[in-house]
């Protein structure tokens, strides 16, 4: 192998409660008058992918971080927690438990959607910031009792139904994957040859297949216990770095301007790894789960085709000549967040949001969710069926066809 160019230019060093959104069910939906007009719910189970981690960002803003990294002015024109004037506990909540479920996340998109107990009327988001599949099933996380357990607590609820349980889980090594590889770049180093990095990048793509259908036969029982018809959709994930071939400051992969800028501390040669290997493994993983266990797949993976961080075309918000703020068309932005720099440490959760899809990101899957559920309906069955987004397309623009 020949080993990455050196650096030219180095600036730089670099017991548990049931949450809010469950003890106040009553509030959320008002008992019905008559016993058999019952309060359908859809209800997201999973990780921050699902939760909505990062729908608090608009796009990404440009910053030279050798003079002090993103402006004030384009930092408060993508954050909705200052441009939305809306408290973070709108954006995130609860925002105390740090799960970082989004008022814009893709269980939102279910809203509407016919399920065999009638129309959906009340998306209710259980899926956490940085659960792993122990916290669906059976420890608690964040101060908060296991996602099942959740779930179990709303179907013992009087006049009330599950119509869809909507699943993300597996993927967790996902974002540690990207870090090393980040890591790696830092350290002039490719990390799609270092067997550190590919070797549990694919133990854990063997292991999520086991865990996500662990995990939906453990939905499938809770389900049943209840009576409950509700029907079970598993997902994959969003590959929100673009490939290498696509990237921007193509020949320069090694400049710090790379992540100084642009945010993407990463070599084309390994976009290129993550965009032909770990992505469609890992997709491949959980379609194998879900044909195992008999539910719907819903394929998500090219949904920010177009608009992924690194992705050559896709815009970040910017200042003009005469300083005044650029923010792109949700067609042209990138729907996920970057790999942010900064002069100080991050806090943790600000660091938890990189390389999830942001505000665009979420409504992009919400549409997707949407016109599945729809098609799930009328065929009656499970399908398994794919989302694809597009450079130059909207996020409620997404195409949904068949998947194998």
């Amino acid at each position: 192998m020949t080993p990455p160019p050196h650096r030219r230019t180095a600036g730089f060093r670099a017991l548990a409660v049931l949450p809010v959104s469950v003890l106040t069910l009553t509030a959320l939906a008002p008992v019905p008058e008559r016993a058999t007009d019952a309060a359908v719910y859809a209800v997201s189970l999973g990780d921050g992918f699902i939760a909505g981690e990062a729908a608090r960002w608009k796009g990404n803003a440009e910053g030279d971080w050798s003079q002090g990294g993103v402006p004030a002015a384009l930092r408060a024109a993508t954050d909705r927690t200052q441009a939305d004037n809306l408290p973070l506990d709108s954006v995130y909540a609860p925002s105390a438990s740090d799960c970082h479920r989004s008022d814009t996340a893709e269980i939102h998109g279910a809203k509407g959607a016919p399920s065999p107990h009638g129309g959906v009327g009340h998306p209710l988001n259980l899926a956490c910031s940085g659960a792993r599949a122990r916290n669906l099933l059976s420890e608690p996380h964040r101060s908060e009792r296991a996602q099942i357990d959740q779930l179990e607590a709303l179907l013992a609820l009087p006049r009330t139904e599950v119509g869809h349980v909507v699943i993300s889980i597996g993927g967790s090594a996902l974002p540690e994957t990207a870090r090393k590889c980040a890591e790696s770049w830092k350290s002039n180093a490719y990390c799609s040859v270092n067997p550190a990095v590919t070797g549990p990048m694919l133990t854990a793509v063997r292991n999520a297949q086991k865990e996500a259908a662990d995990t939906v036969a453990e939905v499938k029982k809770a389900l049943a216990a209840a009576g409950s018809s509700a029907r079970i959709v598993l997902q994959s994930y969003p590959a929100t770095l673009a490939p290498g071939d696509a990237a921007t400051t193509v020949g320069e992969d090694n400049s710090w301007t790379r992540w100084g800028t642009f945010g993407c501390p990463f070599y084309n040669r390994d976009l290129a790894w993550l965009d032909t290997q770990v992505y469609p493994a890992l997709s491949d993983a959980l379609r194998k789960a879900a044909t195992a266990q008999q539910v719907s797949f819903l394929d998500v993976r090219q949904i920010n085709t177009g608009h992924e961080v690194c992705r050559r075309n896709a815009r970040q918000a910017g200042l003009t000549t005469r300083g005044h703020v650029h923010l792109p068309d949700a067609r042209d932005a990138q729907w996920a967040r970057y790999v942010e720099r900064s002069r100080t440490p991050l806090p943790a959760a600000e660091q938890a949001e990189s390389l999830h899809p942001n505000f665009y990101g979420q409504q992009a899957l919400r549409t997707c969710l949407a016109d599945a559920l729809e098609r799930i309906a009328a065929e009656g069955r499970n399908l398994a069926l794919r989302c694809t987004g597009a450079e130059g397309r909207a996020p409620d623009a997404i195409t949904v066809t068949a998947g194998s």
